[in-house]
C-alpha cells in the first residue's frame, strides 16, 4: 500500500515464521526462520518509489534501505512481518545521520558482494571486498569473505593472510579456524611416499616406487619434486636392435619443478627431468578464472616408462599439449585436451608420431553424504608414423610399439569420509577400446589419519594396458605415506 504521506510493505507466508529485525540507521535487515520463497520483491523498489532507495535480498534475508525522510515501524508476528512507512520532518543531516549513511552503504556493498560470491561472479566481488576494506580495515565480515573468494580462485596464501586478518579481529572463530586449517593442510610442505606392485597379465612384473614433495620457496614460488624407481622382471623383453631377451633390473628418473603462482590467476611450472641416457625439461602455463582452467605447455626429451621397451631402452617422448576443465553448473563439469607427441629411445628420438584427445564430462549425483559421480571419459591416441626395422635375422619388428587406441569409458565413483580420520574412494566401469579389446575396470583406495600430518593409505586396481597396444589385464596394489610439515 502507498500514500502521499504513508505507505506499507508486508511480507506473509503460509506457514509459521519467525522474524530477526536489526536496525543500522537508514538500513533494515530482515531474516526469517524460512526461505522467502516465491515471494515477489523485484518490483518493491518501483511500487515505494521515493520511499525505499534500495532492496537487496537473498534465500532468507531482505535488506531494506530507506530513503532519507522516511521512517519506519516494524511489527512481525507468526504470519510475517509488516513495515509502515511513514514521512519524517525535514532536517540537515546530523554527523550521527551522516556516519549512518556511509555504514548503510557499506552494509549494501558487503551484500552485494555476497550476492556475487553466491552468483559465481568471485572477481568482481573480490574487487569490491578490496574497497570496502580500504574504507574500514577493521571489518571481520569482509576479510572473511574476501578469504572465501581467494580461496575460490585458487589464490590460497592470500587467502591464509585474510583468515589471518579476520581471526584477529574475531578470535576463535570456528569457521574461521575451519577454513584456514583446512588451507593449510591441503597445501602444506610435505614428502610423498608410494610404493606400487604392478602384474601385466602374460608380461612384466614391476615394483615400483616413487617418493616426492612440495617445498614452499616463499614469493609465491614452491618446488615439487619426484624421484621414481621402478624394478622390472620379465621374461622377453624387445631391445633396440630386435632381440628378445630377459630382463631383470631397475630403471630411474628424476623431476624437478619450479610452480609459481602469478597474481591474476596464472601460473608458471618450469621442469625438468633425467633418467639413464635421458635428460630434458619441460613448460607448462595455465590461466584460471572461477569456474575454469587452461593449460598449455610442452616436454622435450621426457623419460617415458610406459612401454616396456622404454624402460629397458631409455624411452623418451617430446610433447605439445593444450588441455581445458570447466565447471558448467553445480553438477556438470567437462576436461577437454588434444596433444602431439614423438616417441623414442636413446640414441633413436623418433621412432613413432602420435596425436592424443582425451576429455571427460561428469555429473555429480549428489554432493552430501558419500560424493557419488558418474562420468564418461575418452581416451585416444592415434599414430600416424611407427618406424620398423629388420634383425640380424632379416625379421622386421617395431622398436617402440606405440599402437592406435580409442577408449571409450563409463565410470561410478563414489568417496566419503567413515570418521574424520578415515575415508574411502572407489570407481567402478567398463572401458570400450573401438580399435582394440574392452573390458571392465575399477580401484578401490583407504586412506587414514593417524596423526595430525601424516596419511596412510592402501590402494588396488585392475584395467587394461591399453597403451601399450596389449590390451592385457593390469592387476595393481599399492601403499602411500604422507608426511605434512
Amino acid at each position: 500500500m502507498r500514500e502521499d504521506r504513508a505507505a506499507r510493505l508486508t511480507l506473509g507466508w503460509t506457514a509459521p515464521v519467525a522474524t530477526e529485525v536489526e536496525r543500522q540507521g537508514r538500513e533494515i535487515v530482515l531474516r526469517f526462520s524460512r526461505p522467502l520463497g516465491e515471494v515477489e520483491l523485484d518490483r518493491v523498489p518501483e511500487r515505494l518509489e521515493s520511499w525505499i532507495d534500495n532492496i537487496l535480498y537473498g534465500y532468507d534475508s531482505v535488506v531494506l534501505v530507506l530513503a532519507t525522510d522516511v521512517t519506519a515501524d516494524i511489527a512481525a508476528d507468526p504470519k510475517g512481518v509488516t513495515v509502515a512507512l511513514a514521512r519524517a520532518p525535514a532536517v540537515g543531516p546530523t554527523p550521527q545521520a551522516e556516519a549512518a549513511d556511509r555504514a548503510a552503504g557499506r552494509r549494501i556493498d558487503y551484500f552485494r558482494a555476497l550476492a556475487l560470491m553466491e552468483g559465481g561472479e568471485v572477481r568482481p566481488a573480490r574487487v569490491l571486498l578490496r574497497d570496502l576494506l580500504a574504507q574500514d580495515p577493521r571489518d571481520a565480515q569482509s576479510t572473511a569473505l574476501l578469504g572465501q573468494a581467494e580461496e575460490r580462485l585458487g589464490r590460497w596464501r592470500e587467502a591464509v593472510m585474510a583468515y589471518d586478518g579476520a581471526l584477529e579481529l574475531t578470535p576463535d572463530e570456528p569457521s574461521l579456524v575451519q577454513a584456514k586449517a583446512l588451507l593449510l593442510h591441503a597445501n602444506a610442505d610435505r614428502v610423498r611416499l608410494d610404493v606400487d606392485w604392478q602384474q601385466v597379465r602374460n608380461a612384466d612384473m614391476q615394483r615400483i616406487a616413487r617418493l616426492a614433495g612440495v617445498q614452499e620457496l616463499g614469493r609465491s614460488t614452491s618446488l615439487t619434486w619426484g624421484l621414481e624407481r621402478r624394478e622390472v622382471d620379465v621374461d622377453a623383453a624387445q631391445r633396440a636392435d630386435g632381440r628378445l631377451e630377459p630382463f631383470h633390473g631397475a630403471r630411474t628418473r628424476l623431476e624437478a619443478a619450479l610452480v609459481h603462482d602469478w597474481p591474476e590467476l596464472q601460473r608458471s611450472t618450469l621442469s625438468i627431468y633425467a633418467a639413464p641416457r635421458t635428460l630434458g625439461a619441460g613448460y607448462t602455463h595455465g590461466w584460471r578464472d572461477e569456474e575454469s582452467e587452461t593449460r598449455a605447455g610442452f616436454a622435450w626429451s621426457e623419460p617415458n616408462f610406459a612401454f616396456l621397451e622404454g624402460i629397458v631402452g631409455g624411452g623418451r617422448r617430446d610433447r605439445l599439449f593444450l588441455q581445458h576443465e570447466e565447471r558448467l553448473s553445480e553438477r556438470w563439469s567437462l576436461s577437454v585436451g588434444a596433444g602431439y607427441n614423438r616417441y623414442g629411445l636413446a640414441g633413436a628420438a623418433d621412432l613413432a608420431r602420435s596425436a592424443t584427445v582425451e576429455g571427460s564430462l561428469r555429473y555429480t549425483l549428489n554432493a552430501a553424504g558419500p560424493l557419488a559421480s558418474v562420468a564418461y571419459v575418452l581416451d585416444a591416441e592415434y599414430v600416424g608414423q611407427r618406424e620398423e626395422r629388420q634383425n640380424a635375422d632379416g625379421q622386421t619388428y617395431v622398436p617402440l610399439p606405440a599402437a592406435t587406441r580409442e577408449v571409450h569409458a563409463l565410470q561410478i565413483n563414489v568417496e566419503d569420509h567413515v570418521t574424520d580420520y578415515v575415508r574411502y574412494a572407489a570407481q567402478l566401469g567398463y572401458a570400450y577400446d573401438r580399435r582394440g579389446r574392452s573390458g571392465p575396470q575399477g580401484a578401490v583406495s583407504l586412506g587414514w589419519e593417524p596423526a595430525d600430518g601424516l596419511e596412510l593409505g592402501i590402494r588396488a586396481a585392475h584395467a587394461r594396458s591399453t597403451a601399450r597396444g596389449t590390451a592385457s589385464a593390469v592387476n595393481s596394489a599399492g601403499v602411500t605415506l604422507v608426511w605434512r610439515y
